[in-house]
């Protein structure tokens, strides 16, 4: 396969994407992996699951337990290049997702406006043809950033609608953590989307 050209941005998310299938985690080594985790990896993972079961039935705890249980039967496969907890984010985040839509709950990706702005007085409601533009993009910054746990759990907390202080409990950064991870999201985001990356 070809080196993605380093003058073209997309470049990079295209080679991901075409990538050629990968070997992944057998179900015998799914157990250990989670072990070896660090207490830090662990605390974590369980704020990110606290995020991803807003408007799901799942408890604390369950949603974290599903996605290891369908990584053992094997309906989820974990690439020996990702990150273990990189994997368990994105398979609790397609499982609440999937919940949500059984219980036809909406979540929009959309960062939507501070109450009062000038901008609070127009509809946030995107067409389904700007949801799906806005969720591509998304799908390729999160690419570009899957291995940067703090800005992955910056852009799951936007996800939920969370701001200000709810986000820095959800995601267990200080205001100073997460304007910074916020900057790295932007500078990805211009550097994918030059000419803008919402719509």
């Amino acid at each position: 396969m070809n080196e993605p050209d380093p003058q073209d941005p997309m470049a990079e998310v295209t080679a991901i994407r075409n990538a050629p299938a990968r070997e992944c985690l057998r179900a015998d080594e799914i157990g250990p992996a989670f072990d070896g985790l660090s207490h830090d990896d662990k605390l974590k993972l369980y704020a990110i699951e606290a995020i991803r079961r807003r408007g799901t039935a799942f408890e604390k705890g369950e949603l974290l337990r599903e996605a290891l249980c369908r990584a053992l039967d094997g309906e989820r496969k974990c690439p020996r290049d990702v990150l273990f907890m990189a994997f368990l984010a994105m398979t609790m985040k397609s499982i609440a997702s999937h919940a949500r839509e059984q219980t036809k709950r909406v979540v929009f990706v959309a960062d939507p406006p501070e109450p009062g702005s000038a901008d609070a007085t127009e509809s946030t409601v995107p067409s389904p043809e700007d949801e799906g533009v806005a969720a591509s993009m998304l799908r390729d910054i999160r690419a570009y950033l899957e291995n940067d746990e703090e800005a992955m759990l910056v852009l799951m907390g936007w996800d939920e609608g969370l701001r200000g202080q709810a986000l820095r409990e959800a995601t267990g950064l200080d205001q100073v953590g997460l304007d910074y991870a916020a900057k790295r999201i932007r500078a990805v985001a211009r550097k994918l989307y030059p000419d803008g990356w919402t719509t």
